[in-house]
């Protein structure tokens, strides 16, 4: 008897095929939250417009200084919200999107686009074979955004194998997708999308406004159709756009023409949809494309026009912009400010973008294997003008590796203006004198860097200019725990491996602590807190409260004033080695010369040189050296004294204040400020570190 004519057996075959459908169905599902629960991304799902938006950065004048995204942030429950690199992006409307674009993109990636619900379950059969394709716009968004970084292949960071990655990945994509559809309208997701493209090939930015304006030099809204089919061409395969100066001409063709392939199978399905003429594809066929990052030789013309040879453009050049370097740092402000970065939606800065701009070229020109951090503040209160750090002259936008911020590192000389100021408030001014002689700290031998001794008495103003290392340790063996206090409320922290005298700069800062530190000798002895935040906007436009600036009193006024006088001497004095930052004649023929005053210096084993600077506006930290403390900072650096070199940078800033006013209390006196007869400075009370002297 034939078994498929028995009653009921068709409809026995029909049900295992749905129960195998609905078990496959389930699973799929439990898969998809069980990847969800693992990342956490419900919530960010449903919030998926604050986690794309990015934050708007502008400088103190209302310059646009780019934008940063929030793609590495930490959740309360103290998860990354999204652990990939920070890439630089900028929304745009729809309504800027070329009508071009829009037709490519959904009709290669998601056809069906408008009619589904976040996933076309015709696609759902390719998708498991696959474990790729068969994605949606939709969950295309998702894999680039929320999920981004938790089920990537090509990293170690889930401990997931590469197939379990993949499964988990696409079926939260299956649980999430319909969420998406649910919160926001199918055009709200086309622009989230349209703005999230990932462009590996151009140094992690997405969205297609900083795609058309790195790789074509215009706006979204100027890209023509051929150039949008090559942008929607990328998308499966983006990295495929990256060619290096060592990538083998046929290697480099063979890519470009890969390129020039599915740009044409672009052009192709737009034509097979009848979403554009005859005309318009032959016309973008015709298009000879080359982007910026490329030299491309066409053979033929129209139709028939193939890629001749194809090689990386040489002048090739994309600088981020000055937000990218600085998003750690943006991030971190707005935390310790009690911000959600996620509530910003526009932050204005204390930089100057001009400054800052200016500040990066010269420490970015790419000094191999010698790192360097430079920060200029303002003395008013603290607000950070420029920052710069290169990264063997890359700029970076890691905190870790934004060393004016970052390199802990001992200060060498740098710390003696600390120290006298600190003396200067126990009965010290600047005439004190002091025996340079073979001197010792704790049965330590101390010589002077010239390895030579003057065998007289030396005011504490010419030890400084002359950087002598005997009087340092003289005065801070009399006010060492004095100096102690200061440095620890300045930020400085002890090196637990330097045994040496902390009047020799054994302890440590960044350049922007060092800056903070000599800001205070014109600011009337306030120390101000450093901070990047001079404005905070929500998606609303409404103002965030912000803490008030910190300042404390360092200093006494007349204090202050005796250092930063001290200072200038070593600038203008005639032992000075640091001649080259005086004013030049024209600027004192003309009225306009700034007071200068600046005090160098570098670790016994040269791995770091140091300068710093202040002028009555503005104050500067300059470290130059090796961040891992191994190499010592190249002969011709440390002889052309290159760090001190850089503080000639606070001259070309805007003073509206040329001269620092002496107060009154003070005196001169053989051309240095000291007090009057009868007039005793103190400075105020600060509670010494618990320490004891080393043995």
């Amino acid at each position: 008897m034939n078994l498929s004519s028995r009653p009921g057996f068709a409809w026995r075959g029909l049900r295992l095929i749905f129960a195998c459908i609905g078990a496959l169905t389930l699973l799929t599902l439990l898969t998809g939250l069980a990847g969800a629960a693992f990342t956490g991304s419900l919530s960010r799902t449903w919030n998926l417009r604050q986690q794309i938006e990015p934050i708007r950065v502008r400088d103190q004048n209302g310059n646009d200084l780019g934008v940063i995204d929030h793609c590495d942030e930490v959740g309360r429950e103290g998860t990354v919200s999204n652990p990939v690199r920070c890439r630089e992006s900028l929304t745009v409307p729809l309504a800027r999107v070329p009508e071009g674009f829009l037709l490519a993109y959904i009709a290669k990636e998601d056809v069906r686009y408008f009619q589904h619900p976040g996933i076309d379950l015709g696609r759902i059969p390719k998708s498991l074979v696959s474990r790729a394709g068969g994605s949606t716009i939709t969950m295309q968004l998702l894999k680039n955004n929320v999920l981004a970084g938790h089920f990537d292949y090509d990293t170690n960071r889930t401990g997931l194998s590469r197939e379990l990655a993949g499964l988990l990945r696409k079926a939260a994509e299956y649980v999430l997708a319909p969420l998406v559809t649910l919160r926001y309208s199918k055009v709200e997701v086309l622009e989230l999308s349209v703005n999230s493209l990932p462009w590996l090939g151009i140094g992690q930015r997405r969205g297609l406004h900083d795609a058309a304006r790195i790789m074509f030099g215009r706006q979204e809204s100027e890209l023509t159709l051929a150039q949008s089919a090559f942008l929607v061409g990328l998308l499966p395969r983006p990295g495929t756009y990256l060619v290096t100066e060592q990538t083998p001409p046929a290697d480099a063709t063979e890519k470009f023409r890969y390129m020039r392939q599915q740009q044409l199978l672009t052009l192709g399905i737009l034509r097979q949809h009848a979403l554009i003429s005859e005309d318009d594809y032959l016309s973008a066929v015709a298009e000879p494309i080359e982007p910026s990052l490329w030299r491309v030789e066409y053979a033929g013309s129209g139709p028939g026009m193939i890629v001749a040879r194809a090689a990386r453009n040489p002048d090739y050049r994309s600088d981020p912009d000055p937000a990218w370097a600085l998003q750690a740092l943006i991030k971190r402000e707005l935390s310790q400010s009690g911000i959600s970065p996620q509530r910003a939606a526009t932050v204005t800065l204390t930089i100057d973008a001009q400054a800052q701009q200016a500040l990066s070229e010269r420490v970015t020109r790419g000094r191999a294997g010698v790192g360097e951090g430079a920060a200029v503040i303002r003395v008013s209160d603290g607000g950070i003008v420029a920052l710069a750090s290169s990264t063997n002259g890359t700029l970076s936008g890691e905190g870790s590796q934004q060393w004016a911020v970052s390199a802990r590192r001992s200060v060498a000389s740098t710390v003696k203006p600390l120290l006298y100021s600190a003396a200067f408030g126990l009965g010290l001014n600047q005439l004190s004198t002091f025996p340079d002689q073979p001197t010792r700290y704790y049965g330590q031998a101390i010589g002077n860097n010239t390895n030579s001794f003057l065998n007289r008495q030396v005011s504490i103003r010419e030890a400084n200019t002359r950087s002598l290392n005997t009087v340092a340790v003289q005065v801070g063996l009399r006010h060492e725990a004095a100096l102690k206090s200061v440095l620890q409320a300045v930020g400085y922290t002890p090196d637990a491996g330097n045994t040496s005298s902390p009047a020799l700069g054994t302890w440590q800062a960044s350049p922007l602590i060092v800056a903070s530190a000599y800001a205070s000798f014109a600011n009337r002895g306030a120390l101000c807190r450093p901070h990047l935040l001079a404005a905070v906007y929500d998606a609303s436009g409404r103002r965030l409260p912000l803490p008030d600036a910190s300042c404390t009193q360092l200093w006494d006024e007349r204090v202050a004033y005796q250092t930063f006088d001290m200072l200038t001497g070593a600038v203008s004095g005639d032992a000075s080695h640091l001649k080259f930052l005086r004013p030049s004649f024209f600027s004192n023929l003309v009225g306009t010369a700034v007071q200068f005053g600046a005090k160098s210096g570098t670790s016994d084993d040269v791995n770091d040189t140091w300068c710093a600077g202040v002028t009555p506006q503005y104050a500067m930290g300059v470290w130059l050296g090796d961040p891992g403390g191994v190499q010592a900072v190249p002969v011709d650096l440390y002889r052309s004294q290159a760090a001190c070199r850089e503080l000639g940078f606070l001259r070309s800033l805007p003073h509206t204040t040329s001269t620092l006013p002496m107060p009154a209390g003070l005196t001169r006196v053989d051309g240095a400020a000291v007090p009057a007869p009868g007039v005793t400075l103190q400075n105020p009370d600060l509670t010494p570190p618990s320490s004891t002297p080393p043995s």
